[in-house]
């Protein structure tokens, strides 16, 4: 066993005090709500004990965090490319005692020793074509003939500050799409490269927008098996308009960070393959176009990047930039790709 902190066991006596009251709350609901049947209560306390039990069955993952507190710790799939200072403390502590604490499998086995001679197999959800449902609407184009390139976008409501005034159209296609549609358009006309492009809305839910781009990329996948890389076109949201924008051929652009997912929280063992991809965009994009590139951020998600061992995360300028600056970067972009490719 490890010894466990003080602050730690404040942290935990929080998150049981927390969990109970949750539970106290529930039964509550429940007792009411089975009184409710037989005794005449006016109706909008039953509205409230009903609201609230849909809030609580819309949210699984909340009601097994609050019964396992080390799933707080794991954080989701997102956009935030800094660690806070829990994250922080969470890196040093791990340093120390030697135990991944993002991971709660690993916590039980330093726990439970008999499961460390136990190396489990771990699933990823899959989800057939003919599974995809009708989120948003459901549109794949592509060129005629074999398709190289996949696209589409995770959090399709991102958009850019400059064009649109704000940062995400809820529910709808935002400056992100267009970029992506910039590119297909770039690499079919000018590059003579096959694009199979969704741009389905997955982010509809945003916790789940990474379940249903899986979706996505995987019906992308299974229509064009002969697919060499595969792209999920985002925006930044933490740079400044200085950091944003860079000028090429006279005309300002929005510079592109490649993302890569690792296996820091979750088993991924081929996430080198997407990782040299990468540094090899990043190494021609810089030879054709100084500036363009960001660099490549490694980050501990996965991003849906098992599928492919050529799928990249582009985030595509930030929210300072304008949709004009991200096409011109996409059609920028799109002659380092097809230099790549051919």
């Amino acid at each position: 066993m490890y010894p466990v902190p003080a602050s730690c066991n404040r942290r935990l006596l929080y998150y049981d005090f927390c969990r109970f009251l949750v539970l106290a709350g529930l039964l509550l609901a429940l007792t009411f709500n089975t009184i409710s049947t037989r005794l005449a209560i006016p109706q909008f306390l039953e509205n409230i004990l009903k609201n609230g039990i849909s809030f609580y069955s819309r949210d699984p993952v909340a009601i097994l965090k609050s019964a396992m507190p080390v799933l707080t710790r794991s954080g989701s799939e997102g956009d935030n490319p800094y660690l806070t200072p829990s994250q922080l403390f969470l890196v040093s502590w791990s340093e120390l005692v030697r135990v991944n604490l993002y991971s709660p499998a690993t916590v039980l086995q330093s726990q439970v020793p008999f499961l460390e001679l136990v190396n489990p197999v771990w699933a990823m959800a899959t989800v057939s074509p003919e599974g995809y449902p009708p989120v948003g609407e459901k549109v794949i184009t592509a060129a005629p003939g074999e398709c190289l390139v996949a696209i589409y976008n995770t959090h399709t409501g991102e958009t850019y500050a400059l064009t649109d005034g704000v940062e995400r159209l809820e529910g709808k296609r935002g400056g992100v799409v267009t970029a992506a549609a910039a590119l297909q358009e770039a690499l079919q006309s000018k590059h003579g490269i096959g694009v199979a492009r969704s741009d389905r809305i997955n982010d509809t839910l945003y916790r789940s927008s990474y379940i249903e781009s899986e979706k996505t990329a995987r019906a992308l996948l299974a229509a064009n098996p002969g697919v060499k890389v595969v792209l999920d076109i985002h925006r930044d949201s933490g740079k400044s308009r200085g950091q944003s924008v860079t000028k090429i051929n006279g005309q300002e652009v929005a510079r592109v960070l490649i993302v890569v997912g690792s296996d820091a929280r979750r088993p991924f063992p081929n996430w080198r393959q997407n990782h040299a991809f990468a540094k090899e965009l990043a190494t021609l994009m810089n030879e054709l176009y100084p500036g363009l590139c960001l660099g490549i951020r490694v980050k501990d998600g996965i991003y849906n990047q098992y599928l492919h061992p050529h799928a990249l995360l582009l985030e595509v300028g930030s929210v300072n930039n304008s949709t004009e600056e991200a096409v011109r970067s996409a059609y920028l972009l799109a002659d380092v790709l097809a230099r790549l490719i051919k």
